[in-house]
């Protein structure tokens, strides 16, 4: 009898340890508020409760779809799947952030002292060096180091200025503008840029306009030089011919 016991429990405990997985234990109603460490030993400086990894996180599972409903009140981070036709759904492997449904931000943060250096504003303004976006697409605090840089806009280039009924301001005109404002026609003025800032889209069209506009004085003035050299010769050999009478 005793035998008979004995063998039962071994089964029985054999059969819990090898059955016992976590999902099991999960599933089972049990969870804990302590830490909870893997692929490395306790660490007893570590005070704040969590989940400690030592090692390469992957996502191996994938989503159709983003996180909508009661789930979607929490940041998420998942991995994407494929779902023809709906990015970032259409490829798998697209890494995905996503934050509350409240319209949080998403920022990415630094430093021993905690200190943010980039956000993702949840109405989707993007800051770099600064928390404050106002309503610009890309806001950064410091300098932008591009090998080269495209801007795009609707505004007309200034090839106009070369057609016929272009009517083009005077040096006069020009002259007594800049006499009234201190600065070109067009072109904000220093209080202005040190307020709002430059279009940096926008200055090149109006820089260009502005020698455009100064190309065609310096070809009238050509013209009128030739003409004036033309005028001196003539000119000229007429004090010749009279000095040799």
């Amino acid at each position: 009898m005793k035998f008979f016991l004995l063998t039962a429990l071994c089964a029985f405990t054999v059969g819990i340890s090898q059955g016992q997985t976590l999902e099991s234990v999960v599933t089972a109603g049990n969870y804990t508020t302590k830490n909870v460490w893997i692929g490395m030993a306790p660490d007893a400086s570590v005070t704040e409760n969590g989940l400690n990894l030592s090692g390469k996180l992957k996502l191996i599972s994938y989503s159709t779809a983003y996180t909508t409903g009661t789930d979607a009140n929490q940041p998420t981070i998942y991995r994407s799947g494929t779902r023809a036709g709906a990015y970032p759904f259409n490829n798998y492997d697209n890494l995905i952030f996503q934050a509350g449904i409240q319209s949080r931000d998403i920022l990415f943060v630094t430093g021993a002292t905690p200190n943010p250096q980039m956000i993702v504003t949840g109405t989707g303004n993007v800051g770099i060096g600064t928390l404050t976006t106002g309503t610009n697409k890309l806001a950064v605090e410091g300098t932008i180091a591009a090998r080269r840089v495209k801007v795009t806009q609707a505004a007309t280039w200034p090839d106009f200025v070369f057609e016929p009924e272009y009517k083009l301001p005077s040096l006069a005109e020009l002259e007594a503008y800049i006499k009234a404002n201190k600065h070109l026609p067009e072109v904000p003025s220093a209080a202005e840029v040190a307020k709002d800032g430059q279009d940096v889209g926008e200055m090149n069209r109006v820089l260009l306009q502005k020698i455009e506009e100064l190309t065609l004085h310096l070809i009238e003035q050509e013209k009128r030089n030739t003409v004036q050299e033309e005028r001196i010769r003539l000119m000229a050999e007429e004090i010749e011919k009279l000095k040799s009478k």
